[in-house]
């Protein structure tokens, strides 16, 4: 794909290829650390085959509809590469999606007559889980939404040169447009598992740490604090914005670039 790129003129084209490659070699990484993450899950938490499948068809039928909508907008030769690159990141982030999945799916589960030290355990495991999961992720969204830019970049200059014509020409806008629809995947898939872990580890806090039939002042105070320090190791203080801003390292820049283009000055 690289190699085929009509492009290969523009003085930006060599980071544009080296960010698709980047992006094809991250792909492959989050796709084997997602299996990895799937094994490492107890087969009583994995999901039948039939959600998995599910799950993969899902993918498919939202890379293709991409793909068929980006070749109607755009009839250029070589408009094939961008549904490519995106291809690739989705099918790498497959495996993730169906982790997140069966994390939601166990969160679901009444555990309320587990071993305290148990349920810590398995809390901690999977926020690891969780976090290998918004990183990878986060990279894949950050990677294609470079890649783009590249491609903006570049053709920015191809019109400078008389090569390209300006209605031929990709916007600025259509970056922010694409990397904020990325971010929203990430999140749909990553909240609902956060927000069942959260809620998970404050009800173990709460259990352990009640605060309920305390009446000094002392106690109260030294109770509380060490609920919140307990809250704090579980990941329990932070919501799943901050995780997903802390994983996806395009979100901040993304948010303030929008508000310098379509706010009013």
């Amino acid at each position: 794909m690289v190699i085929t790129s009509q492009s290969r003129q523009a003085h930006l084209w060599p980071v544009w290829a080296a960010i698709a490659l980047g992006l094809t070699c991250g792909a492959g990484i989050v796709f084997t650390l997602g299996v990895q993450q799937w094994r490492a899950l107890p087969q009583a938490e994995r999901r039948s085959r039939r959600e998995a499948v599910v799950i993969v068809g899902m993918v498919t039928l939202g890379t293709t509809f991409y793909g068929v909508v980006a070749a109607a907008a755009d009839d250029r030769p070589g408009v094939w590469r961008g549904p490519l690159l995106v291809g690739t990141a989705l099918a790498g982030a497959t495996p993730m999606v169906c982790v997140a999945y069966a994390v939601w799916r166990a969160t679901q589960t009444d555990r309320s007559d587990v071993a305290a030290g148990e349920l810590m355990e398995w809390l901690l495991a999977r926020r690891r889980t969780m976090r290998a999961l918004v990183g990878g992720l986060g990279a894949l969204v950050a990677l294609s939404t470079l890649a783009l830019g590249a491609v903006v970049r570049m053709e920015a200059e191809l019109v400078k040169a008389h090569a390209l014509t300006s209605a031929d020409a990709t916007p600025l806008e259509y970056v922010l447009v694409f990397g904020g629809v990325g971010t929203l995947l990430v999140a749909i898939v990553y909240t609902p598992a956060a927000i069942g872990l959260r809620r998970q580890a404050l009800q173990l806090a709460e259990r352990l740490f009640t605060l309920t039939g305390t009446d000094e002042s002392a106690a109260l105070l030294e109770r509380a604090e060490q609920r919140a320090r307990f809250e704090h190791l579980l990941g329990a203080e932070a919501g799943p914005f901050a995780d997903l801003q802390a994983g996806i390292v395009v979100l901040t820049p993304l948010v303030a670039s929008a508000v310098a283009v379509w706010l009013p000055h």
